[in-house]
């Protein structure tokens, strides 16, 4: 319907009640079709005015207007109009009578609204001796118009007490209904009069009592006329009663609900005043200030200031300034302190750091807030927020001034690359730590976190000695700064990596560089002192021993960076520190095979170069391997069992040391013991770095796949056993049984269903497999049999794989084995294969069939290995009761002949079997189907078989034969009455009488039979009609006729059918 034409229905309605002496309502529906289209609305009534009948609704125009009456409630369509307003009677009336006072008073609310303040008060004083009935609306427009302003308030207030002591129920009616939108302003300035003549003792008591009636009046809950406003008694000094003014008004304001927007914000505002005069803690005034900021920036910076004086505000920046650095230094000692190196505890530290500096971002002056949104970013990142951080520094690094300096920037990109780090964009990490590396020294503190920054990606990306050399830098520009990063910055789950490998490059710098035999501490400390003051530090004996402390920070238990720390001391010639170092290893573990070795060359050889010969070294490798696998064998469990294991890496990573890195039996075995404790990563670094040096090390390769298990990289897992298996099978099968069964299971799985992807990409492209697939799926497939004793899936998988090759000999041999003791399914269905490629097509179905109902895709794989002509011998033609059709058909096949036996002998259970092959080997076909769905409504498995006829009808959509289709649609209706979908099974059997009346007539009246179904489509048309849906009953009642002629309900429901049809109401 159209505005004119639902404009001109409602100006009806109103015409009817102008008609029965109704002006109210009539009225009312006038007003609702001005509220629709105007001008139509408009037309109306005055065509109503010009016959004398519409001096009514001007009245009532005019009293709605003034707020003498209520605006009825009127009922349309149904629905109840809500939109009818004081507002839009005014406009009306304006439109019907231009010259009328309250088209004045229109105006007016509209030059108030656009804040032309002075042409309402000028056009006021004008109008009000030429409108004397309208005095007192003039009046109270004007006075809103000097309140608004705030010029003259006084004179405002004067007016609205002397409106509302001559005329109480007209003022307040007129404010309520009128100038609603500013009743939160006026409110205001009456309670604002009101508290300043009480802290002046004005004796014009009067007044107050005038201006509290007023209140009470406007507001008859109480909420603003019982009380004072906050900021009054803020401004009276009056603290406490002020912080709960402002609390009960957050709670609710006057429509029921939360405060919202500047409101908001000016009661946080407040409410953070007084706290602050009350001196009761920082927290609470910040926390205020925070809310008041992000509700509404510039109400609450006005209000702000409007509270607060400046050196209030000072005193306010300074609190919040001391918050926030205090609170940071606490979060920095807490990370220092944290006992364990993945832990990212005590990041609740940062909330109130966080919260004072985004207020100090909106109070402090413009020329701090640069540093200040640094350090927001930062505590940004570190309590988790990295996307939030990375947006805060993009914003803060775009250039306000041509003379940014880079020195300014360093810390900001050094902060920007930690954020794309956490969020994982290496490369724009990797650019913002190289730019300020590149700038130098400018500023340490960005420079340190550049560097270990980079040095992180370096290690992360394989280049383990270039990321060491960029720990050692920052550790000798910024130790502390450098601990900081290591602990916060970097992401937890890669400290451990980053410890180990920091670690492992400071132990091979000491091989790499080695300095000069030590000829006296002096001598050494000379030495050391030269290479300090070199400007490439990298590698020198000073550096590892300052990254040894710093490992040591990162990890007080971890007894290889103690030794690194003894070892780089010793190196230094400072051998008195490097003896008390290797005494308090000692003091934690006396057994200490390591610590013992070093205090004996340290007692035997001071004064003496540090290595030993190539023999000592040996030795001390096979001794430290040897403990190791002693410690192993006699691990007991729990945590004990971890800490023997730690103790293992350690001799383990001695022993490797010794040998100078290349210990293949020392790596495998740490990173086992790595791989127990759950360190994934740094296990995986041992397994590559024996793979490097042996690619063809079957133990790596098994190891290594475990992990990728663990990572959940189930592909890479399968990946790496079965290239195990092809380079030695005698040494994978043994590692992969070793597993625990749960992991032994899983690498079984991805093996078999490798295997079966690679046959079946065979089967999809035709092509014969390849000698090196072959080897591939025959290697793992005997590695199945082993790994799964007593399972038939390697069997299985041999005599796939042997009779897609063609080996069909090899592949009954291999079927043997797995048809004894008792033969599974699966392996039944294998011999019918090789039985049908011996053409033995009855036996070849009884034993494929049994795997059609409990595995019907591992049959479908099977039968894709058959030729096009093997497939068709299985199934042929049916001729059955849900098949009308009688055309011949080829010599009876074996699996639709022994299914047609089977369900004549009234064995639908074994027929089941023969009848999913036969729909499997003949691609799906109508026929097939339609046997299986006459089987399986035997069995009363009826939601099957209307899955099955639904294909079948899906596929002769097109067209086809009539007579077959309508008994599809027949049978397939009998399905839902048997599954109680009696809508469903009407239709069908509508939609088959439409096709082929008598062959559908014929069906139905065998079964369900001509009573039953002809009353099953009266109740469907019955239904139909209830819901006005005439078509649909019309059909169903047709179809019953077609059923019975003579049927008296169907009769009945025709006629009625067609008397509802041709008034077009509902009869009851």
């Amino acid at each position: 319907m159209s505005a004119q034409e639902l404009v001109a229905c409602l100006c009806r309605e109103g015409d009817q009640h102008l008609a029965l002496g109704e002006p109210p309502l009539a009225t009312a529906f006038y007003l609702a079709a001005f509220s629709c289209h105007a001008p139509s609305a408009v037309r109306s009534v005055r065509a109503a005015l010009a016959e004398a009948r519409g001096a009514p609704v001007v009245a009532t125009l005019e009293a709605w207007c003034r707020g003498d009456s209520q605006i009825p409630a009127i009922h349309w369509d149904g629905m109840a109009v809500v939109s009818l307003t004081g507002t839009l009677a005014s406009a009306f009336l304006a439109a019907l009578c231009p010259g009328h006072p309250a088209a004045v008073l229109h105006s007016l609310a509209g030059l108030l609204a656009r804040g032309r303040l002075g042409e309402v008060v000028r056009r006021c004083g004008a109008l009000l001796d030429a409108h004397s009935q309208q005095a007192l609306e003039l009046q109270l427009t004007r006075a809103l118009a000097w309140v608004l302003s705030g010029e003259q308030v006084a004179a405002g207030l004067a007016d609205y007490l002397q409106a509302f002591t001559s005329r109480a129920d007209r003022t307040v009616a007129f404010v309520l209904t009128h100038q609603q939108p500013y009743l939160p302003v006026l409110v205001s300035a009456l309670q604002d009069h009101i508290s300043r003549s009480q802290r002046a003792g004005d004796s014009a008591r009067q007044q107050d009592t005038d201006c509290q009636r007023l209140l009470a009046a406007l507001d008859p809950g109480g909420s603003w006329g019982d009380a004072l406003s906050p900021e009054a008694l803020l401004r009276g000094g009056r603290y406490e009663d002020c912080r709960a003014a402002c609390s009960r008004a957050l709670v609710s304001d006057l429509t029921g609900g939360r405060p919202q927007g500047e409101r908001l914000a000016a009661l946080l505002v407040t409410r953070a005043a007084a706290a602050f005069f009350l001196d009761s803690g920082a927290q609470d005034l910040l926390r205020d200030l925070h809310e008041a900021f992000r509700e509404s920036p510039s109400g609450a910076r006005r209000q702000f200031e409007a509270v607060l004086s400046a050196e209030d505000r000072e005193r306010v920046r300074i609190q919040a300034q001391e918050v926030a650095d205090v609170g940071f230094a606490h979060f920095q000692e807490a990370v220092r302190s944290r006992p364990e190196l993945r832990e990212d505890s005590d990041r609740e530290l940062l909330a109130p750091v966080t919260r004072a500096l985004r207020v100090l971002l909106r109070v402090a002056p413009p020329g701090t807030r640069p540093a200040l949104g640094a350090r927001l970013a930062e505590c940004l990142l570190l309590a988790g927020d990295a996307a939030g951080a990375r947006a805060l520094c993009e914003r803060l690094l775009r250039p306000t001034r041509p003379r940014d300096r880079d020195g300014e920037r360093a810390p900001l990109l050094a902060l920007r690359g930690f954020c794309a780090l956490h969020t994982g964009d290496a490369r724009c990490a990797r650019e913002d730590f190289q730019e300020v590396v590149e700038q130098g020294p400018l500023h340490p503190g960005g420079c340190v976190r550049a560097l270990c920054g980079r040095g992180l990606l370096r290690v992360l990306a394989g280049s383990a000695f270039l990321g060491a050399l960029d720990y050692v830098t920052a550790c000798r520009l910024r130790p502390d700064e450098a601990l900081l990063v290591a602990k916060a910055y970097v992401p937890w789950n890669q400290r451990g990596l980053l410890l180990t490998v920091l670690r492992e490059e400071g132990r091979r710098m000491l091989q790499r560089r080695p300095d000069p035999g030590p000829t006296g501490a002096r001598g050494h400390r000379r030495q050391a002192a030269e290479v300090d003051s070199r400007a490439a530090p990298e590698g020198s004996t000073q550096g590892v021993y300052q990254l040894a402390v710093l490992l040591l920070e990162l990890d007080a238990e971890d007894e290889a960076s103690r030794l690194l720390a003894a070892d780089a001391l010793y190196r230094l010639g400072r051998l008195d520190d490097a003896h008390k170092a290797l005494l308090v290893a000692l003091s934690r573990r006396p057994q200490a095979a390591p610590v013992l070795a070093r205090l004996a060359l340290l007692q035997l050889r001071r004064g003496f170069r540090y290595d030993a010969d190539q023999e000592d070294r040996q030795l001390l490798r096979g001794l430290c391997h040897s403990r190791a696998l002693a410690i192993l064998r006699a691990q007991p469990g729990g945590a004990e069992g971890e800490a023997h294991t730690r103790e293992a890496i350690a001799y383990l990573s001695l022993a490797i040391f010794a040998a100078g890195g290349q210990a293949s039996e020392s790596l495998l075995t740490r990173a086992r013991c790595y791989g127990f404790l759950g360190q994934r990563k740094t296990a995986m670094f041992d397994f590559n770095s024996v793979l490097r040096a042996e690619p063809g090390n079957a133990r790596a390769l098994c190891g290594r796949a475990l992990l990728h298990l663990a990572l959940d990289q189930r592909q890479e897992a399968v990946d790496d056993a079965l290239l195990a298996l092809q380079l030695d099978a005698r040494t994978a099968v043994p590692e992969i049984r070793s597993l625990k069964p749960e992991a032994q299971a899983i690498i079984a799985q991805g093996l078999s269903s490798h295997c079966r992807d690679v046959l079946r990409q065979r089967l999809d492209t035709r092509a014969p497999i390849s000698d090196s697939d072959a080897q591939g799926l025959l290697a793992a497939g005997e590695a199945l049999i082993r790994i799964e004793a007593g399972q038939l899936s390697g069997h299985l998988l041999l005599v796939d794989v042997l009779t897609t090759m063609g080996s069909y000999e090899e592949a009954g041999a291999r079927l043997r084995e797995a048809l004894h003791p008792t033969p599974s399914e699966a392996a039944q269905a294998r011999r019918g294969l090789l039985r049908l490629k011996k053409g033995d097509v009855p036996a070849a179905s009884r034993d494929l069939q049994c795997l059609a109902e409990t595995d019907a895709g591992d049959l479908g794989f099977l039968l894709r290995l058959l030729e096009t002509s093997e497939r068709q011998s299985l199934a042929q033609v049916p001729v059955h009761p849900m098949e009308p059709r009688h055309e011949p058909s080829p010599a009876p096949q074996a699996a639709v002949q022994e299914a047609r036996s089977l369900l004549t002998a009234g064995q639908p259970g074994q027929a089941l079997g023969y009848c999913s092959l036969a729909v499997l080997a003949g691609g799906g076909s109508a026929c097939h189907l339609r046997l299986r769905a006459t089987c399986l409504a035997e069995l009363q498995e009826f939601g099957r078989a209307l899955r099955d006829l639904d294909l079948v009808l899906r596929d002769d959509a097109a067209g086809g034969d009539l007579p077959t289709r309508a008994e599809d649609l027949c049978s397939r209706g009998r399905l839902l009455l048997s599954l109680g979908d009696e809508a469903g099974a009407t239709g069908a059997f509508t939609q088959a009488l439409r096709l082929a009346p008598a062959p559908a007539q014929n069906s139905l009246w065998a079964h369900p039979g001509r009573a039953p179904a002809a009353q099953a489509l009266l109740r469907q048309g019955q239904r139909c009609l209830q819901g006005q849906r005439y078509a649909e009953a019309w059909a169903a009642a047709e179809s019953g006729l077609l059923l019975d002629p003579e049927h008296g309900g169907l009769r009945r429901l025709k006629a009625r059918i067609r008397r509802e049809a041709a008034s077009g109401c509902r009869l009851h």
